[in-house]
């Protein structure tokens, strides 16, 4: 290449244009870098010096000027905003309401407001997260009109906004939401509303029988997931209800709950035509401390649907030790679906492990009843646990037993 040649010419043009662009790019980096960190150094030290005088103003009665000196900077709003919603997080009561009126006297909520109604939509949904977070009432209005949005992201936001600001103005709307499955998802609306509260159940309970068959069946489920004491009597009359739909969720929510009064009322539930109602009817009384439904749950061990059967087993089981007996006890039922599926229940809880283990008892009655149990198990034909144990289990003379049983007789006498 010939030196002073136009093709060296523009070598040397394109690596001295490559080395100042690399250079600029350094410096723009290193500047940025700087910048950050002097805006972050700024940051911690303006957040210091505003923390006790805000912490302070969140405690008292007087105005915020009165603790921070005078008027904030603008620089300032982001300090401010950070520091109410971290102590949002950790506090509740005076505080809050401390925090929602500066808010309000700083314009921030005025601020987000205007935001709402930006053309860029990550600008939309950052000021209704902001909104819910300020609590304000005065933006429900404006959150509600934004709940049509054309993005979805911004839909949500503006609901769990409402949902945070919990008023029953601010829920009315998120129970409407439920009626629309299409443009809403009813397990998010669900979720919005269940964080929201008493408020939702309040208004949930008015509007219930106005509300479409799969609005009702969300509602339910939020009452459980909720647990209050308020929704009782709505769920009573659901069992009652001549959709099985509403009347089964009816009886998992009174489950869930756990009310106490409503135990004739899911005993009664155990005779519903609809198998899904029986089946939710015996989840629920397991769920319920009460064991005067033992007799009702033992008699569900002989319904012609499986998880009639699968739900009554599991409710005794939850009963404690009066429930471990009724599902031993069982075990002799004229039912054989009834026999078989306490059979299951009694494996599943490690029951016939312990009873096995009791072979090898130098107690002769709790050895007695060990092979009482293992005896019908063998006449029931459920000899799979008892096979694997014969060969298996470590003690010798419970190996012994169990092959008598299994290879001998249907009803042995212990083992000297």
């Amino acid at each position: 290449m010939e030196q002073g040649g136009p093709m060296y010419t523009f070598l040397v043009w394109a690596i001295g244009s490559f080395f100042t662009v690399f250079v600029l790019l350094v410096l723009v980096i290193v500047a940025m870098k700087s910048r950050r960190q002097w805006q972050e150094s700024r940051w911690r030290t303006r957040r210091a010096q505003l923390e006790p005088a805000l912490f302070k103003y969140v405690a008292g009665r007087e105005p915020l000027e009165t603790y921070t000196g005078g008027a904030l900077d603008a620089s300032d709003r982001p300090i401010v905003e950070q520091i109410f919603f971290d102590l949002s997080r950790i506090v509740s009561g005076h505080v809050i309401d401390r925090a929602h009126q500066a808010f309000e006297q700083l314009g921030f909520v005025d601020y987000y407001i205007h935001r709402l109604d930006s053309h860029r939509w990550w600008t939309r949904a950052e000021a209704a997260e902001k909104l819910g977070l300020m609590g304000s009432r005065r933006a429900i209005p404006p959150l509600v009109a934004k709940m049509d949005d054309l993005i979805p992201d911004v839909r949500v936001r503006v609901a769990r906004a409402l949902g945070s600001i919990g008023s029953p103005e601010a829920v009315r709307p998120l129970v409407h939401a439920l009626r629309a499955p299409g443009r809403w998802s009813a397990i998010r609306v669900s979720g919005i509303l269940i964080a929201a509260g008493n408020e939702a159940v309040q208004a949930l309970l008015e509007e219930f029988y106005a509300l479409p068959m799969h609005a009702q069946l969300s509602a339910i489920d939020i009452f459980a997931r909720i647990r209050s004491l308020d929704t009782v009597g709505l769920l009573r009359d659901l069992l009652r209800h001549e959709q099985p739909d509403l009347r089964a969720r009816a009886a998992f929510a009174l489950g869930t709950i756990g009310d106490p009064g409503s135990l004739d009322l899911l005993t009664g539930a155990l005779r519903d035509r609809a198998w899904a109602v029986r089946a939710m009817a015996a989840k629920a009384l397991g769920r319920i401390r009460d064991e005067s439904c033992i007799p009702a749950l033992c008699g569900a061990l002989a319904d012609t649907e499986w998880w009639v059967r699968a739900n009554a087993a599991e409710a005794l089981k939850n009963k404690g030790e009066r429930g471990t007996q009724a599902l031993l006890s069982m075990l002799d039922a004229q039912d054989i679906y009834a026999a078989q599926q306490a059979v299951q229940m009694l494996q599943e809880a490690g029951v016939l492990d312990t009873l096995v283990s009791q072979l090898g008892s130098q107690e002769p009655g709790r050895r007695q009843e060990a092979l009482e149990v293992m005896a019908k198990l063998v006449r029931l034909r459920r000899t799979d646990l008892l096979t694997e144990m014969a060969h298996n289990h470590p003690e010798s003379s419970i190996r012994q037993r169990l092959s008598i049983l299994l290879g001998l007789r249907l009803s042995p006498e212990p083992v000297a």
